[in-house]
């Protein structure tokens, strides 16, 4: 398993200078880092012996310089993986958007909660998700969750909040005008 070149032979198209070279150039940190064990490499030393220097497990050491030897030194990058294809296409997301726009048809609050949207996805585009991906689903459109505020099962009246806002007022009134009270008979004390 760990009988990969090393020396001239490990990457012959590249000299040590040509790897010392873009080790310098690179700016992330990764990359730089599979350059530094390709640079190790060159100079003969074992995969235990770059493993340790780098501080990093040698099967990962091993990975790297097997596609060093496989792809070249564009094996510094590592490649892109474009994951799982989308189950709603363009079009649908946009419909979907409005759909969810025009708010729930038997909520009159006007807010989806996930299992309405899951049910939404069933019914008008046959996909079926999780209660979790549709929440990813929901923040990817740019919706964010929203919920009522919660309220006290005591909570007063609105009649009586105005009452106690208009004595609140009354109190604040009172007290500005004692104070402008002290500050004129302060005034008249100095002068």
């Amino acid at each position: 398993m760990w009988n990969l070149a090393k020396g001239k032979q490990f990457l012959p198209e590249v000299s040590l200078q040509q790897l010392k070279t873009m080790y310098a150039q690179e700016k992330k940190a990764k990359p730089k880092l599979r350059l530094l064990g390709a640079i190790q490499r060159k100079q003969e030393k074992s995969i235990d012996e770059i493993a340790y220097v780098l501080n990093t497990p040698r099967d990962t050491v091993y990975g790297w310089l097997w596609r060093f030897t496989r792809r070249g030194v564009g094996a510094k990058d590592s490649i892109k993986q474009t994951g799982r294809p989308t189950e709603l296409s363009l079009s649908q997301r946009k419909r979907l958007v409005k759909d969810l726009e025009r708010g729930p048809p038997h909520n009159s609050t006007g807010l989806w909660t996930t299992k309405d949207v899951r049910n939404l996805l069933e019914k008008k585009y046959g996909q079926h998700y999780v209660k979790q991906h549709v929440w990813r689903l929901l923040v990817s459109l740019g919706f964010s969750m929203q919920r009522p505020r919660k309220q006290h099962y005591q909570r007063a009246s609105e009649d009586e909040l105005l009452q106690f806002k208009k004595k609140l007022d009354e109190k604040r009134s009172t007290t500005v005008r004692k104070d402008l009270l002290w500050a004129h008979k302060m005034k008249q004390l100095s002068d």
